[in-house]
């Protein structure tokens, strides 16, 4: 590559969110395809539930109690070692840069800034830093960056519409955050992919990993449940015993092997789960990803405008029912990432001033 660029990438940051910590892991290694060096910038210090304790006492006594502990002493330690994990795969696939009180005062430590995906601009926790004011204009990428809500409130429209009109390249992830944008500022930004669509199947296998608590009972398939903020709805027991197979919820608190999943265990779960039964928009995203059936409940309704914008890009409008749940025809959907990965590649090339034919679109960087 010979232009010489840094990039510093920005997005919601935490250690408890799946799909967050791997939309971030797929655009950082996206990112360093087209850079000589990029790091995830983490302005403020997020809370690592372990830090909260003796880390290292509270994971030898979950290892060993396991079970054998009070609820509120179980969930405590589970927690643990459940983030744990995500520090883990974050120390391992993600250069970040912690604790940047005064922002302003590294605007010339990069060539670009990158802000996305996720929803980086939901106007319920939005930081002001997302839009970037302590940088110049020319160096303000947005890339997928999701709204994730209908409306804008009146009382925060002015601080969007200069936060967002100010960015030099503008992409977003669905239909309804150009048409909110395209309202405020009379811009109309780019839709492109989630970042996880950005790496094919085989770039998240080589960084998936099997539970190692996945034995005999699963071989013959499994059901995955990926609910979030809600338990699994009824008919997710009706749904097993109908097609005899063992079923796995993620996030269920009272279970330690299903609660304690790391990212790289997510991943191999997803890629290789017989059905999918969700609520999130990553759920639905890494089933279509590794072309597993699967029905989604949407968190607060039917009419989620991530879950509308990513059912319609990939043709899937009313076919995610349960009544015939391993019928699901994915066939059309590599087409569809072709094109997409694409758009998405060029608006990157284009944004860094990068020759066409020196970025690479497949492969690890």
């Amino acid at each position: 590559m010979s232009k010489k660029i840094r990039i510093a990438q920005l997005t919601l940051n935490g250690y408890f969110n799946y799909g967050n910590i791997l939309q971030k892991f797929a655009l950082h290694r996206t990112l360093k395809k087209f850079a000589d060096f990029t790091e995830v910038l983490c302005p403020r210090k997020f809370d690592f539930f372990p830090e909260t304790g003796d880390a290292e006492k509270l994971i030898s006594q979950c290892v060993l109690l396991k079970e054998r502990v009070n609820y509120e002493q179980s969930f405590y330690l589970r927690e643990a070692i459940r983030q744990s994990k995500f520090k883990d795969f974050e120390n391992l696939y993600i250069q970040t840069r912690f604790d940047l009180p005064y922002l302003e005062e590294i605007a010339d430590d990069y060539d670009y800034f990158v802000v996305g995906s996720d929803q980086v601009w939901n106007p319920r926790y939005c930081k002001q830093y997302m839009f970037l004011k302590f940088v110049p204009h020319e160096k303000k990428i947005s890339y997928a960056a999701s709204i994730g809500e209908i409306a804008i409130p009146d009382d925060k429209k002015e601080t969007f519409c200069r936060g967002i009109a100010d960015f030099n390249y503008l992409s977003v992830r669905e239909e309804n955050a150009v048409k909110l944008i395209n309202e405020l500022t009379g811009l109309t930004p780019q839709i492109l992919l989630d970042p996880v669509f950005l790496l094919t199947p085989e770039e998240w296998l080589a960084v998936s990993q099997k539970p190692t608590w996945l034995k005999e009972k699963y071989q013959r398939g499994y059901i995955l449940t990926y609910y979030l903020g809600k338990l699994p709805p009824p008919e997710v027991k009706a749904v097993a015993t109908k097609l005899a197979l063992p079923v796995i919820n993620l996030l269920n608190t009272e279970n330690y092997n299903h609660f304690t999943v790391g990212p790289a265990e997510f991943i191999w779960l997803f890629a290789n789960a017989s059905l999918v039964l969700t609520n999130s928009f990553h759920g639905a995203a890494f089933s279509i990803l590794f072309k597993r059936p699967f029905t989604v409940n949407t968190l607060r309704n039917e009419q989620d405008p991530r879950m509308v914008s990513l059912f319609k890009l990939f043709g899937l409008e009313g076919k995610t029912a349960l009544a015939k749940p391993l019928e699901m025809d994915f066939s059309h959907c590599d087409e569809v990432l072709r094109l997409e990965r694409t758009k998405s590649f060029n608006f990157l090339t284009e944004a860094f001033g990068v020759n066409s034919s020196e970025k690479t679109l497949g492969g690890n960087a």
